[in-house]
């Protein structure tokens, strides 16, 4: 058995920020009920969709205690919080801690290319503080890549109870799968992918894309388990299409998802430095590009 019950869409949650570069509070709460009313089980906080890199720690705690207390016990609460100073994960991670929060989610040390058994050393002291963890392997953004063996060294550490996938080497991630699904509890983390990960027995999708199309990747992870094969694929399509419109865009991924959000008249706010948000040209041609790949899946796009 693994050691949490987590399960469904858990959207790694934007950060609305206001014009001013500070977090929209109002807009934030507006989102998290949003994607509760669109049927997501819970909530990874302060993650990279989050733009934690562009934030202080004292905002992140901020940013913790808010949703925490707006989202008060309407579905699982992950707090995102690696960093490059090590200190700042382990302090972030004692504040989700204390804060009531069910889980974390840890990356292996951002930026210095650790080795293994520094990546299993990080994650211990981690696990010491008490709070189960989410590891999660994102080798583009980390630059070193959790093998399947090094993934069991994690397993085998009392407080690691989830692990979420974003490299797309499906073979690996296939024996990632298999040689700890007894422990974890596996999320896919690139959309396009989830069914993959799905059919070998993962948990749920901690989604980025849900930002903006929250019914759809909701009702994708139903169909699978569902077994209906049509509206599956229909969901599908607008997933992978959505993906296909960001990599066009010229905008970086978290400016794109913000930008789309704006074209659906969804409370995602701006991006914060070092991003730049969409101008109304591009929001108002995401938008129209959007409707079209609705249009062309046949699924009915309801306006937020």
């Amino acid at each position: 058995m693994t050691k949490v019950s987590w399960s469904g869409v858990l959207p790694a949650l934007a950060t609305p920020f206001a014009a001013d570069g500070s977090i929209d509070k109002d807009q934030l709460k507006q989102l998290v009920d949003l994607l509760l009313s669109e049927g997501v089980s819970g909530f990874v906080v302060g993650g990279s969709t989050g733009e934690y890199y562009s934030m202080s720690i004292s905002e992140r705690a901020d940013l913790f205690e808010t949703v925490f207390a707006h989202v008060a016990g309407r579905g699982t609460v992950i707090a995102g919080t690696s960093s490059t100073n090590h200190s700042e994960t382990l302090e972030l991670t004692k504040v989700a801690k204390q804060i009531g929060y069910d889980g974390c989610m840890v990356l292996p040390p951002v930026y210095c290319l650790p080795t293994p058994s520094e990546i299993v050393k990080a994650f211990e002291d981690v696990a010491a503080i008490g709070l189960p963890i989410m590891v999660y392997n994102n080798p583009a953004r980390v630059g070193v890549a959790l093998s399947p063996s090094l993934t069991a060294q994690l397993a085998a550490l009392p407080g690691v109870a989830a692990y979420k996938e974003s490299a797309r080497d499906l073979y690996a991630v296939a024996e990632v799968y298999y040689a700890t699904r007894d422990r974890l509890a596996h999320f896919a983390g690139l959309e396009p992918y989830a069914s993959a990960l799905l059919s070998r027995g993962a948990s749920g999708i901690v989604s980025t894309i849900s930002n903006v199309c929250a019914r759809e990747v909701v009702n994708y992870y139903k169909t699978f388990r569902e077994n209906d094969a049509d509206a599956l694929s229909r969901n599908q399509q607008v997933i992978d299409q959505l993906y296909h419109l960001l990599a066009r865009s010229g905008l970086a991924n978290f400016a794109f998802v913000k930008g789309a959000m704006a074209a659906l008249s969804r409370p995602g706010g701006v991006t914060r430095s070092p991003h730049r948000m969409a101008d109304q040209a591009q929001i108002e041609k995401i938008g129209t590009e959007i409707r079209e790949i609705y249009a062309r899946a046949g699924v009915e796009m309801k306006q937020a």
